[in-house]
């Protein structure tokens, strides 16, 4: 009788915890556990490490670095296909997502070196849609046409979200200031949706620039790290930014560089968002 008195009172304490009640009466729904999205913005500076001589391409170096992040989503800058000064067969994008084992989008910028060269993407995820927006520059500059690349992936829990590679002009502000409002364009179709976008974008937080972007974006970063020089970095230049639906649907639990010194002259930057 004892133990059956026993186990009616497990029961109802079992029950009780299970079943618990907010102040105001209400059962209290039990919490859903996190999922989180890690990006990653690298510029790779064609795979060849300023170490070496300008004709060493070394991407298996390229991809260490990348794995050390364990990345859902990559925007990669500076990255060669067919040219001559990194190897008329090797398209380097295809090639870095053979060695991570993700899927990949190239976005050309220029002719380069009798191949192409621009911006790339590498996704853990399968790429939806992609597409690839210009970014002019101011005549008479002389400065190098940009470009920004754009893919759609479904995370686990089946939401869309748009992710952005992009690289700015390095020489002039004007120009700069011309890609922001640019970089504002080619998102403006996918502002109901979350867009992350990652890049090498030369210019440090001070800049007015800024003021053009934080219109439609914030910084993943309060006190953003330094990312150039790799060997030792003491600038930054290279950012994730996230659109206001992507800053209400994500929260940013860590934001970081990857101490990695040889394979290029920027350091990754990873972010761990908490969805």
């Amino acid at each position: 009788m004892i133990n059956i008195i026993k186990t009616l009172a497990l029961a109802v304490f079992i029950i009780g915890t299970s079943c618990s009640k907010n102040k105001n009466g209400k059962a209290e729904e039990p919490e859903t556990q996190k999922e989180t999205l890690r990006v990653m913005t690298y510029n790779i500076h064609i795979g060849n490490p300023p170490s070496e001589a300008a004709t060493v391409v070394n991407l298996e170096a390229t991809a260490k670095a990348i794995k050390l992040g364990n990345p859902d989503l990559v925007a990669l800058q500076e990255v060669d296909k067919f040219t001559t000064r990194s190897g008329v067969n090797l398209d380097q994008a295809k090639k870095l997502a053979e060695l991570t084992g993700m899927n990949y989008y190239f976005a050309k910028a220029i002719d380069r070196s009798n191949g192409e060269y621009g911006v790339a993407i590498l996704s853990k995820f399968p790429i939806k849609t992609s597409s690839r927006y210009s970014l002019p520059v101011v005549s008479g500059s002389g400065a190098e046409l940009r470009v920004v690349g754009i893919i759609q992936v479904e995370l686990p829990n089946g939401k869309r979200i748009y992710f952005v590679s992009t690289h700015f002009d390095h020489l002039a502000e004007s120009n700069r200031e011309l890609h922001a409002r640019e970089l504002l364009k080619a998102i403006q179709p996918y502002k109901e949706s979350p867009v992350i976008v990652g890049g090498d974008f030369n210019m440090p937080p001070s800049s007015d620039t800024w003021n053009i972007i934080k219109t439609e974006m914030t910084m993943g970063c309060n006190t953003c790290p330094s990312t150039f020089p790799a060997t030792n970095p003491t600038t930054t230049i290279d950012y994730i930014l996230l659109n206001k639906k992507a800053s209400s649907y994500f929260s940013v639990k860590s934001y970081q560089t990857i101490t990695e010194r040889y394979a290029s002259d920027h350091v990754p930057i990873i972010a761990e968002l908490q969805y």
